[in-house]
């Protein structure tokens, strides 16, 4: 629909890591998929969520807007395979959708629930599409409300107090398996903000030795400064793979940069010790291959399902008072996104009203002759007395009812405003002005046939006020 809010995507939920690795988008195309995306799926604006989790768009429809277009139109772009990226699509509009970037603005919708990362990659993502001018009214007003909801849950509940995100689930994993890490030897593959998390924590646990392999030596560098360890360039991989206990890749390579014939030579060399890799990138940085090999223990995104469930149990309290915090904010979203559809049509309808009380007003103030201020006061006052009154129940209808009929015999926001613009003649086409002498009711106005009436007399103004009065219109 056009000027809906549509939330369109794969996430960890409904897409394995194979097919989200696919549409994941590097920062530096991210303009050219924003445009692609306006221009094939008929897109009004639009923002792009790529994270290790999830591909969503964030949407408002423009005027040839088709919700399932938007999808392959992003695997087109990124030359994925569109009829697997639809088998495990959702797509939420309206409240639902605002609802779904709320959650995810949150955290509350997040692999390890509370995590701090989302937060900051939603605001970036939010950046670049307002640079690209793709950012309108309703995803400013949506995500500047959204992100208002996510510091609230973070002041007023303790859903991120000792929260997880994937780089710490894969610490924990690591502990789960080698119990005291203080003797272990871990290699961090990258130096992004995901490797700087997991090489913080594998710190805070005591690892014995931390080396970072980066093809980037100054950032490189920087990370092993920061958690004491040591710096080795991106053609000591091999080399620092055979010494490690303890593997965490995470790049932003587009294809695996560990594979079965980089490992093969280092089983041999590690003569049986058991080599534990964690892959936390999408696109994936380790090939799956690798397992075939002897002694290899892989695990990605997807494999820290069951140590989220864990994280999840310790946190649902919190996460419940989060939810009612975060439903809150977007039942004022909602509200405003009410308001902006039905406001103009009801000022029109206002403005119909008193177009047509200033028409009549003027016909009968015509036929009555001169009054006295006061008594012209009380006739304009009645008119437009009758005016509100008519019209305030189908505009307090329309304000009250529901965006989605809940019964059969409830009609939705988007029905009753149909039916009022049609009943009103409101809306594009309509007439400019009411039809005056056309409306059963109307005088005819004065001809050669119809004599105009003389003034009124004094009688006639005292028994007008007095009837004014008795109607209760002061």
């Amino acid at each position: 629909m056009t000027g809906e809010l549509y939330a369109i995507g794969l996430n960890h939920k409904s897409a394995p890591v194979e097919l989200r690795e696919q549409l994941a988008v590097d920062d530096a195309d991210h303009s050219r998929i924003l445009t692609g995306l306006r221009e094939q799926a008929g897109l009004a604006e639009v923002m792009l969520v790529s994270t290790c989790n999830r591909v969503e768009v964030y949407a408002v429809g423009g005027h040839s807007f088709v919700p399932e277009r938007v999808l392959p139109a992003l695997a087109e772009l990124q030359r994925a395979a569109g009829d697997a990226v639809l088998e495990h699509a959702f797509v939420r509009a309206a409240s639902d959708a605002a609802r779904h970037i709320f959650r995810v603005t949150a955290s509350l919708e997040s692999l390890v629930v509370g995590e701090p990362q989302i937060l900051g990659q939603v605001k970036d993502a939010f950046d670049r599409a307002r640079d690209s001018g793709a950012v309108g009214p309703v995803l400013d007003r949506c995500l500047s409300l959204a992100f208002k909801s996510a510091k609230r849950v973070r002041t007023e509940t303790e859903i991120a107090r000792g929260a997880a995100n994937i780089s710490s689930v894969a610490v924990e994993l690591a502990r789960s398996i080698f119990g005291e890490l203080r003797g272990c030897m871990a290699l961090v593959v990258g130096a992004g903000e995901m490797a700087e998390a997991a090489a913080v924590h594998l710190c805070s646990d005591g690892v014995a030795e931390i080396a970072v392999v980066n093809r980037s030596a100054p950032r490189g560098v920087a990370l092993a400064d920061k958690v004491g360890g040591h710096y080795e360039p991106w053609d000591r991989l091999a080399a620092q793979l055979v010494r490690a206990d303890i593997v965490i890749a995470s790049t932003g390579a587009p294809h695996p940069v560990i594979d079965r014939a980089l490992l093969k030579p280092v089983i041999r060399q590690r003569r049986g010790r058991p080599l534990f890799l964690v892959d936390i990138a999408v696109p994936r940085d380790v090939d799956p291959d690798v397992t075939s090999l002897s002694n290899v223990y892989l695990y990605n995104v997807d494999d820290l399902q069951q140590i989220v469930h864990q994280n999840l149990r310790t946190r649902r309290g919190e996460a419940e008072r989060a939810t009612v915090m975060v439903d809150e904010e977007v039942g004022g979203f909602v509200q405003w996104m009410r308001t902006r559809a039905i406001g103009p049509l009801l000022g029109e309808l206002q403005s119909f009203g008193r177009t047509v009380v200033d028409s009549e007003l003027e016909r009968a103030l015509r036929k009555l002759g001169p009054l006295s201020p006061e008594h012209q006061e009380i006739v304009e006052h009645f008119g437009r007395a009758i005016m509100h009154k008519l019209l305030h129940r189908p505009m307090a209808k329309l304000r009250n009812a529901p965006q989605v009929a809940s019964t059969p015999t409830v009609m939705p926001t988007e029905t009753l405003a149909e039916a009022l613009a049609t009943l009103f003649e409101l809306g594009p086409g309509a007439p400019a002005q009411p039809h005056g002498g056309s409306e059963p009711h109307s005088e005819p106005e004065s001809d050669a046939r119809s004599p105009a009436p003389g003034p009124a007399t004094t009688h006639e103004h005292d028994a007008l006020a007095a009837a004014l009065r008795r109607e209760g219109t002061g």
